[in-house]
């Protein structure tokens, strides 16, 4: 692209200039943003729709913003590959807009596809596609400002690619510091209850009964599963930010619960990647975590499966069954204090703004089932 130019701004490039950088610096959430961004091109070039597509790792583009185009012309352009959309500078200014004809089915009408590359620097990020009927005048002015659109949303994603990685390192920070805390403080301190209840048991032995004796193995038990579980808590803590995620650490139970029980237990997700807030993933996975847990202790199962599942709308259900010993859903209530765990499970739901379903019988096995919407559950306090 030339760095001189032979026009001048009209007042109308200006004012689209001007609101095109108010809504990429508004302080609202980057979904409204986007979505704001591309209504103000609709509404300036009378266009029928148009979307944003970004270059993913994979070589691939990923359609992460449209305004007029279906559920059905959204599937068609996700994840195709870049080809086609692969921006040089030119010499010419204007023929760095490519214009043809329109990859999306619009009922048979003759659709104009406008392709302005999305770039930081040097560095082609993606593309914005403006879908018009007619076939636009592409003067030099139209292609600086195309152009400088193009720039600026560039600009904008590589500011807020970085604000995220600068929050990543942070929690990483405290993350590890928490962990260095716990090992260093209620980890010794696990160890030496350990030490010493081994020690007193050994006392006991020869001179107790069986239930003082057998008390003092449930003691040594449970020291046991809370060292498990703090070790396992540090080292979740100390995972570097890019592994984590719900569908990895869920993966890692799952690998870890094969490891311990050897009982068959199959996991079928139907998403690779899900990105969610801190808090949503730690209730949703701690509420799989439990659900494991009481799987191991007192099912007897013979096989556990897990299904993910993630819909269009951000519906999200997570199935955990197994095929053991079953218990009376009642109890939950019925018996306080017993079965504290699943009364922990629903209040993590109820911080999600989801359900929790328990079904479970004597003998017949126990489903739990969480749905909820990742929308919702991003606006609860």
């Amino acid at each position: 692209m030339t760095e001189s130019t032979t026009f001048e701004w009209s007042n109308t490039s200006l004012n689209l200039l001007y609101r095109v950088i108010s809504t990429l610096n508004a302080a609202h959430d980057d979904n409204q943003i986007l979505h704001d961004f591309l209504f103000l091109l609709k509404q300036h070039f009378h266009c029928k729709a148009c979307s944003i597509q970004l270059i993913t790792n994979d070589g691939l583009m990923d359609l992460v913003a449209a305004d007029g185009i279906s559920p059905s012309q959204a599937e068609s352009i996700q994840h195709v590959p870049i080809d086609g959309h692969l921006f040089s500078f030119e010499t010419d200014v204007i023929n760095e807009i490519q214009i043809h004809n329109s990859e999306l089915d619009f009922e048979q009408e003759s659709i104009e596809q406008i392709c302005i590359p999305v770039r930081y620097k040097v560095r082609t990020l993606g593309v914005i596609n403006l879908f018009s009927k007619e076939h636009p005048d592409i003067t030099e002015e139209v292609a600086y400002l195309l152009l400088s659109i193009g720039a600026h949303l560039g600009e904008a994603l590589k500011k807020h690619q970085l604000e995220i990685l600068a929050k990543q390192e942070l929690i990483q920070k405290e993350r590890t510091m928490l962990a260095n805390e716990l090992h260093d403080s209620l980890a010794q301190t696990l160890a030496s209850l350990r030490f010493q209840v081994r020690i007193l048991d050994q006392s006991l032995q020869p001179v107790g009964d069986y239930m003082t004796i057998k008390t003092m193995e449930q003691v040594e038990h449970s020291l046991d599963e809370a060292t498990t579980d703090l070790r396992e808590l540090i080292n979740h803590c100390r995972i570097p930010i890019e592994e984590q995620g719900l569908i990895p650490a869920i993966n890692r139970a799952v690998n870890k619960f094969r490891k311990d029980t050897g009982i068959p237990i199959l996991l079928q997700c139907e998403i690779n990647e899900l990105e969610l807030p801190t808090n949503i993933e730690l209730n949703a996975y701690r509420i799989v975590q439990e659900s494991l847990t009481n799987i191991k202790k007192h099912a007897n199962a013979h096989i556990v499966r897990i299904l993910i599942t993630h819909n269009s709308s951000d519906d999200i259900r997570i199935l955990i069954e197994n095929d053991g010993n079953g218990f009376d859903p009642n109890s939950i209530h019925s018996e306080a204090g017993k079965h504290i765990g699943l009364t922990i499970m629903k209040e993590r739901a109820a911080h999600l703004n989801g359900k929790l379903k328990i079904e479970s019988d004597i003998d017949e096995g126990t489903r739990v089932e969480l749905k909820f919407n990742l929308k919702q559950s991003s606006v609860t306090p």
